[in-house]
């Protein structure tokens, strides 16, 4: 339930569109203008908007998202500022889910599958639980794969906003920068990295 709960909420929630008026549109393209300010690093050319710091225009969305994290595959959403926190709990109860079903698999072929893992070594018993169940070996390696790349993205994610205070494409992007640049760069030392409590707030 709660898998499925916070899987809708980071597809339904509103990751942070950046939205304005047509009119609004118009004042800050003159604006700009005016004074000279037409910077392509705060001005989006695609929404005509005056950027807000730390967001970015999503191609896939055709929109600037607020906080901008990453296009996410899994959920076909931006995660943004809006369901950040959602995405967060939703890879967590993934991650839960998957480590149930292969615990189970591995009750299951011991109840009712006849196996010979010390006796005869892992070969054989591979060969044993696929003549017994291939469903549920299936099912066991369904479970795995997904358990992989949730729990990678979990820790991932927590030690980004944990530690950096970074979200995943700011991350990239100073790592990026990074590797042109003659001085090494830190990760910790942002204008964003409020120290760890703060970041986790």
């Amino acid at each position: 339930i709660g898998f499925l709960y916070f899987f809708y909420k980071t597809w339904a929630t509103d990751p942070g569109f950046t939205k304005s008026s047509e009119e609004e549109r118009k004042t800050n393209i003159i604006t700009l203008a005016e004074t000279g300010c037409l910077d392509f690093r705060t001005f989006c050319t695609s929404c005509l908007i005056r950027k807000p710091l730390r967001s970015l225009h999503c191609h896939v969305c055709n929109s600037c998202v607020a906080r901008y994290d990453q296009h996410c595959l899994w959920t076909g959403r931006c995660i943004g500022f809006g369901n950040h926190r959602y995405y967060i709990f939703f890879l967590l109860f993934l991650s839960i889910v998957c480590d149930w079903i292969i615990y189970e698999s591995f009750i299951y072929w011991s109840n009712h599958c006849a196996t010979t893992f010390r006796e005869d070594g892992l070969w054989t018993y591979l060969n044993q639980i696929v003549a017994c169940s291939p469903w549920v070996l299936y099912i066991f390696m369904l479970a795995a794969f997904h358990f992989s790349w949730s729990t990678f993205l979990l820790l991932n994610q927590l030690f980004q906003i944990a530690f950096l205070g970074l979200t995943s494409h700011e991350r990239t992007s100073l790592l990026k920068q990074s590797r042109h640049m003659k001085q090494t760069l830190s990760l910790r030392r942002t204008p964003y990295n409020l120290g760890f409590t703060q970041n986790l707030a």
